[in-house]
């Protein structure tokens, strides 16, 4: 389908035909009902249009965002260690902190691993989904550098933050609740060795 319309703006442009007749001729593409697409079909299009190097497209900001549970941690860890110090230091115990504490700290760590790798997620979706600016076919992405510079060039930087409220709504309520059953799952299981190791003392004896 893709091709028809790229072959269709080439005559386009060959036979200077006019804005509507272009426009009704790209409509009746549109309303050509697509055949069923399967995995087969897409590895030989993929192959097809970029060769073996097509099947690793993107694949330079995955790499990279593997560091996002890294920072995610790092953000989470640190916050909390914060917490416990100033707890400390107040001598009310770390004990104290809350889950709702613990959730809120969830949800800081995933908001901020989130805005610093976003932009990435951006590009690799952007890379493997061979997306064009307009209908100007030269300007497909032929890289991650290539993609990072026309995106600047022509969206700005908002263009990489695209979609992102969705993409936290559902992650960052995901990471809270996960470090809030985390951390009662450790306060569980303290509990537990601290009895078990009063019950080991006790018959010691």
């Amino acid at each position: 389908m893709e091709e028809r319309k790229e072959a269709l703006l080439r005559e386009a442009s060959k036979n200077c035909l006019t804005g509507s007749a272009l426009q009704d001729k790209l409509a009746e593409l549109d309303s050509i009902k697509p055949r069923p697409y399967g995995t087969l079909q897409a590895v030989h299009e993929v192959h097809t249009e970029s060769g073996i190097a097509g099947f690793w497209k993107g694949i330079i900001p995955t790499l990279i965002m593997v560091c996002n549970p890294s920072i995610q941690f790092m953000i989470y860890e640190s916050s909390l260690k914060h917490l416990k110090t100033k707890r400390a230091a107040r001598k009310q115990g770390s004990k104290n902190i809350t889950a709702l504490e613990v959730f809120l700290l969830g949800a800081i760590a995933k908001l901020g691993a989130t805005i610093s790798t976003y932009p990435l997620l951006v590009v690799k979706s952007r890379l493997q989904a061979k997306q064009e600016i307009g209908r100007n076919i030269s300007l497909r992405y032929s890289g991650t550098f290539d993609a990072i510079t026309k995106m600047i060039k022509y969206e700005g930087l908002p263009g990489f933050y695209k979609g992102m409220s969705t993409k936290i709504v559902q992650s960052v309520f995901a990471a809270s609740v996960l470090f809030m059953v985390k951390e009662e799952f450790v306060k569980i299981y303290m509990l537990l060795a601290d009895k078990c190791s009063r019950v080991l003392l006790s018959s010691a004896k």
